[in-house]
């Protein structure tokens, strides 16, 4: 999308609004200008953003776009950020640092945009975070009985007293959990996709984010087909990770009960903590948060490492997939340690 393509777009849109004008109160001819703006509606929501300041809106700003102007779009970007960044507003929010890695992200996005339609990847992006969040839910029920049952069946001197109880019989237990959770997961997230990316196509995978309304403020410079996999990945390590945390306060109570609510409470704790102002550093790497990748990556959740500002996406896609497999042992050892009364 060049500065020729954009202003083609700015023609098109005045060439509509001059056939079908939107009238204020007549809803059948708004209706029709409308889907006469459909083809195009996504780049002139980008047009309208990027000559916007950047914490508002405005739906007619093309109106008012000239052609010359169009052209400077990317460039506008940057400086809606960079003006932003420098107001009163963001001097509690992010030090010197943050800033300067969040003009320089903004900086280094290619441009001008490759735009093609992305339908598919845009509806399987829309339904991924609840298709994630059932499979966990529904998972939990499955994996939290699975330390428990001899304790529900009064069978648990039986089971502990064998020559390989305690040794291959928890083992056992621990690979089925994570089997269970691996199989039904990935073969959801597999058919959901079949299903939706085969019926709306696979085409536009490889448009940039910045070109959704949704994602046109993010920082991570990346194609619709690398976040849909970062959301199913990140997804299925936030489950894998809430699954086995379960298992381990199964295996610690012997009760199914306890560890059915553990994903529960992940889900509803932040919303509960999120009016307290600090534990924002914690709430943005909470395991939620690996539920919801499509939704945070538009969120500046910034944090320093070894003098680096890093996004909050990369920090939990390398700690929790070392806290998960740190809860294999730790359940092993519990389980394996239980006492016979």
């Amino acid at each position: 999308m060049d500065k020729a393509a954009l202003q083609a777009v700015i023609d098109e849109y005045r060439k509509v609004n001059e056939e079908y004008p939107i009238r204020q109160g007549d809803y059948t001819a708004n209706l029709l200008h409308d889907s006469k703006v459909q083809g195009f509606s996504e780049i002139k929501d980008m047009i309208n953003m990027g000559f916007c300041e950047f914490r508002d809106f405005n739906y007619y700003r093309i109106d008012s776009v000239s052609k010359d102007e169009v052209g400077k779009l990317y460039e506008n970007r940057e400086k809606s950020l960079e003006k932003w960044l420098s107001s009163e507003e963001t001097e509690d929010l992010f030090n010197k640092k943050e800033k300067a890695f969040l003009l320089e992200r903004y900086h280094q996005m290619k441009t001008p945009l490759y735009y093609e339609d992305y339908d598919g990847w845009k509806s399987a992006l829309h339904y991924a975070q609840t298709i994630v969040m059932l499979v966990m839910l529904v998972s939990a029920f499955l994996v939290s009985g699975i330390f428990p049952n001899e304790f529900s069946w009064k069978a648990d001197s039986i089971f502990f007293s064998t020559k390989y109880g305690r040794d291959r019989g928890t083992r056992a237990k621990l690979i089925a959990g994570l089997i269970v959770v691996t199989a039904i997961y990935w073969m959801i997230i597999a058919l959901y996709s079949v299903i939706v990316l085969g019926c709306l196509g696979f085409d536009g995978g490889n448009v940039m984010i910045q070109t959704g309304f949704w994602y046109w403020k993010s920082f991570y410079n990346i194609t619709y087909m690398q976040l849909y996999l970062l959301t199913i990945v990140s997804g299925y390590i936030g489950t894998l990770f809430c699954l086995l945390l379960s298992m381990l306060i199964s295996a610690k109570t012997h009760t199914a009960v306890v560890a059915v609510t553990i994903p529960f409470a992940i889900l509803v704790l932040p919303l509960f903590l999120s009016n307290f102002h600090f534990l924002k550093g914690t709430l943005g790497v909470f395991p939620d948060q690996l539920l919801q990748i499509n939704e945070i990556i538009n969120i500046f959740n910034l944090y320093q490492i070894g003098g680096k500002i890093v996004g909050s996406i990369p920090i939990m896609m390398v700690i929790y997939p070392i806290l998960s497999v740190t809860l294999l042992p730790i359940i092993y050892c519990t389980y394996h340690k239980t006492e016979i009364k």
